[in-house]
């Protein structure tokens, strides 16, 4: 695949995925099979210069950040494999993104080339009541 600016590998129950940025073109999510990468999903990503997966306990995600549009983050969908756009954040010209969880408190930092770098927490509402 051509015009790949960043390469990450991450595990969600044992399986070795890969997720590859690209800035024209749609950024891939690839699977191991135990012989090769597939690919099992193509996400638009004009403009992309991260693509970053990240976990909370047992919630797998993926944070694409644009220069052109708002950043996306995509939550993995056990039953059909996938992962589904979950929430659009304001991050002007993200380039990082990290996880960090404290004993009982889980953060994302999104890091800035032109502006702030924000802080988010992450948040389960039960409503299931």
């Amino acid at each position: 695949m051509e015009d790949v600016l960043a390469v990450k590998s991450f595990r969600m129950q044992n399986t070795l995925y890969l997720s590859l940025t690209r800035f024209i073109g749609d950024s891939r999510v690839m699977r191991w099979n135990s012989k090769q990468f597939v690919e099992i999903q193509a996400l638009p990503s004009r403009g992309a210069m991260t693509l970053q997966p990240f976990s909370f306990k047992q919630n797998h995600y993926l944070a694409l950040g644009s220069d052109y549009t708002f950043s996306q983050i995509y939550q993995w969908d056990k039953e059909k494999q996938l992962f589904k756009k979950f929430k659009e954040i304001y991050v002007q010209a993200p380039r990082s993104f990290t996880a960090v969880s404290t004993d009982r408190r889980d953060f994302f930092f999104a890091s800035s080339f032109k502006g702030k770098t924000k802080i988010f927490e992450h948040i389960i509402v039960d409503l299931s009541l």
